[in-house]
């Protein structure tokens, strides 16, 4: 069966243009007014396509297209329309008009479902004061309503407690999750490989580190007796990447955020804040990278780390029997794939311990995404929605 990939790219560059900073990507923010915008335009494409739409307390916009039994559980296709700031077309967003063209391509073939299918846009999955994935985990029942700033955060977001709790849905009503989104990695379009099927989602694991120094005049005080907490924050991140390449496999580890104290550039630096991410799919290799860093941080006694362990998001594994159908779809349409993992998170993530959950990657060109320059070829987004239309359509036959 043919999908229509013109209908499919016309519809998408449409929306793209919302939030399109000329020559500087696109910012749809969550909970922004072209965040809105755009959802309205989706759900303007839904209806016309025969859709049932509803947009929940959270804000995930829903699409419901019926099957014949109303008493079957319903095949759930998603990802989200936010972008980061100054981000690129097709990150989230694909995965979306992906589902849509699935089912208008039913439609033209006049074939009947036996389930309902539902397309989801999720809201705020590249974070917002509730953190990254929140419209996904809202729906799945993963939000903690006893956190104490919960009220707080929720409350830059025009939301509240009562919002999330009518957005949760009952897993038993879901056969299944899958999910077509971009590699925002460079493996397959480095081997030129047209399919990703990930096995699993990497874990998450952050520390907050202080390193305790002593701040003092930088003229006066001489060398020998500094104890500059930058310049041995320095030298613990070169551990953290020599420690981290020797384990190998998929760990990788970043450190994206430090803060200097006091600050100025005649004081030697007595503070230093810093957060350490590791990712890997294998919790042996974050444990033992981290056993060694601490280890490593304990030999220099002019200074002080401390370590405190503040996310961990253990690693997901897809469905096997999803991931066997995307596989045979691959064979059947002649496409070339290849099993991987995903370092990074998705919408996904929050299913995958409560239904049987795949996913689809194609490619991203140079590997390029979270940017302006992120593309992906209009041929593999071709070959992951015809590979997307024949997995679905085998999951509604079981």
């Amino acid at each position: 069966m043919q999908i229509n990939i013109d209908r499919l790219k016309n519809r998408f560059l449409e929306i793209s243009s919302i939030g399109k900073i000329e020559n500087k990507g696109i910012s749809r923010l969550a909970f922004s007014k072209e965040y809105d915008e755009a959802r309205n335009l989706l759900k303007k494409y839904m209806k016309s396509i025969g859709l049932d739409t509803e947009i929940d307390g959270v804000g995930n916009l829903i699409g419901t297209y019926r099957g014949t039994n109303s008493h079957f559980s319903s095949i759930v296709i998603g990802s989200h329309l936010d972008t980061v700031p100054n981000g690129g077309l097709f990150d989230g967003a694909l995965g979306i008009f992906a589902g849509l063209e699935v089912i208008e391509s039913i439609k033209d073939n006049k074939i009947k479902l036996k389930h309902d299918i539902k397309i989801i846009a999720f809201n705020a999955e590249e974070g917002s004061a509730m953190g990254g994935t929140f419209g996904s985990r809202s729906m799945m029942g993963m939000i903690n309503l006893k956190n104490e700033e919960i009220e707080k955060n929720l409350k830059v977001c025009s939301l509240n407690v009562n919002d999330i709790k009518e957005s949760i849905k009952d897993i038993n009503e879901i056969k299944s999750y899958i999910e077509l989104h971009v590699s925002q990695e460079s493996t397959l379009d480095d081997e030129n490989i047209s399919i990703g099927i990930p096995e699993g989602i990497a874990s998450i694991v952050r520390y907050k580190i202080n390193c305790l120094g002593e701040s003092n005049h930088s003229g006066t005080t001489p060398m020998k007796n500094r104890k500059d907490a930058l310049l041995e924050s320095s030298r613990l991140m070169i551990k953290i990447k020599e420690i981290t390449e020797r384990i190998g496999s998929n760990l990788v580890a970043t450190v994206g955020n430090l803060e200097v104290f006091p600050g100025a550039v005649n004081v030697i630096p007595g503070k230093v804040e810093m957060i350490l991410e590791l990712r890997d799919i294998n919790k042996e290799n974050v444990d033992k990278a981290i056993s060694e860093i601490i280890s490593t941080s304990k030999i220099n006694s002019n200074v002080e780390f401390i370590f405190e362990k503040i996310i961990e998001k253990p690693t997901v594994f897809m469905d096997k029997n999803i991931m066997n159908i995307i596989e045979d779809s691959c064979k059947l349409n002649k496409i070339d794939y290849k099993i991987m993992i995903s370092g990074a998170g998705h919408d996904a993530k929050s299913f995958a311990d409560k239904v049987p959950t795949g996913m689809i990657f194609v490619p991203s060109v140079d590997g390029k995404s979270h940017c302006p320059e992120e593309i992906t070829k209009w041929v593999d987004i071709e070959k992951g929605v015809t590979v997307l239309l024949d997995t679905l359509l085998k999951l509604d036959k079981e």
